[in-house]
């Protein structure tokens, strides 16, 4: 059978809605079985039911990054079910996390106030770790090591551009450069940790599972500008541009001075300038797409299933990829 009959046969039987199911019923059991008492499992599940979640409907970046590196190294998904379903309640967690910290509008902390959308963000971190325990004969257990590192890396690395992320709000505005290397060190690192633990799943090989993180973190750092492009200009729910964060938009704009409200320098200059570095970073993903297909033992259904992340439709893996949070 060629790659392309594979990919066919891939397609249709691993379709969009075969995979959120499978991953819903993951995140269902993940979150029964916790340590926690029913109150909090209850409110666990509420958050992630949002309608920008797995369980809300929705199949996330976070979980096609593992399940689509793992398919392109071993052809198969199924594997990584386990990665997916820890980076998704990964995701989360920190997502609750940076809404705190930025001050955004937040629809846990409405719900349930500061002090326990921060002690589930907590509890979920710790839950993600539990998921990648190797409890199932069947499971491998270096694998999960290896997805349990990668995702705590990505973590430390990803805190620490946080932390310059908001020690640098409102001070004067960065060169290019270091708002790139900010959003390298978030989005970037998170991307790349998410794609490093499915590819563990799929392959031993190191020099594989390192190229994977490298396209990864490229993907990351796309989707991490194409966020901070609609949070500055979102003044309502987000805080980007009262506070002067060291957005690409934001800080370039801030930089070109000139009379007019900030929010009309977005538009003019900053927004403009990240679309440009977003299309030469797809140009960057493609590099490394093509590092990470020649070390797979089937390229052409590697490529197949890996450029799918970088189109608006797609992956061959699930058939449907939506836009980047």
């Amino acid at each position: 059978m060629t790659s392309v009959h594979r990919a066919t046969a891939l397609s249709s039987s691993l379709n969009e809605a075969r995979i959120l199911d499978t991953v819903q019923g993951s995140l269902r059991d993940t979150l029964a079985a916790a340590p926690w008492p029913r109150v909090l499992i209850e409110t666990a599940a509420d958050v992630l039911a949002e309608p920008t979640r797995a369980l809300g409907g929705r199949l996330t970046p976070w979980v096609l990054f593992p399940l689509s590196c793992c398919a392109a190294a071993c052809g198969d998904w199924r594997p990584a079910l386990p990665a997916a379903t820890a980076s998704e309640i990964y995701i989360t967690a920190l997502d609750l996390c940076d809404d705190i910290e930025d001050g955004d509008l937040s629809a846990a902390v409405d719900r349930y106030g500061v002090p326990l959308t921060l002690n589930l963000a907590t509890a979920l971190l710790a839950l993600a770790h539990e998921v990648l325990k190797p409890v199932d004969p069947a499971t491998p257990s270096a694998a999960c090591r290896a997805a349990q590192d990668a995702l705590w890396q990505g973590l430390a690395v990803a805190t620490g551009g946080q932390h310059m992320d908001l020690a640098s709000a409102g001070a004067d505005p960065l060169p290019v450069e270091e708002c790139l290397d900010i959003a390298r060190r978030k989005g970037g690192a998170l991307a790349e940790a998410c794609c490093r633990a499915g590819a563990a799943f799929g392959t031993d090989d190191p020099a594989l599972i390192e190229r994977c993180g490298a396209f990864g973190r490229s993907l990351g750092l796309i989707g991490q500008l194409d966020n901070d492009m609609h949070d500055a200009d979102d003044s309502v729910h987000k805080s980007d541009l009262a506070r002067h964060t060291q957005t690409v938009p934001i800080a370039i704009a801030r930089a070109l001075g000139g009379p007019g409200e900030l929010g009309v320098a977005v538009w003019q200059g900053g927004i403009q300038l990240a679309y440009a570095l977003i299309h030469a970073e797809r140009a960057r993903a493609r590099e490394e797409l093509d590092g990470v297909v020649a070390l797979c033992p089937d390229p052409a259904l590697a490529r197949i299933v890996l450029e799918s992340l970088l189109e608006p439709r797609g992956p061959v893996v699930a058939r449907t990829l939506v836009p980047y949070e």
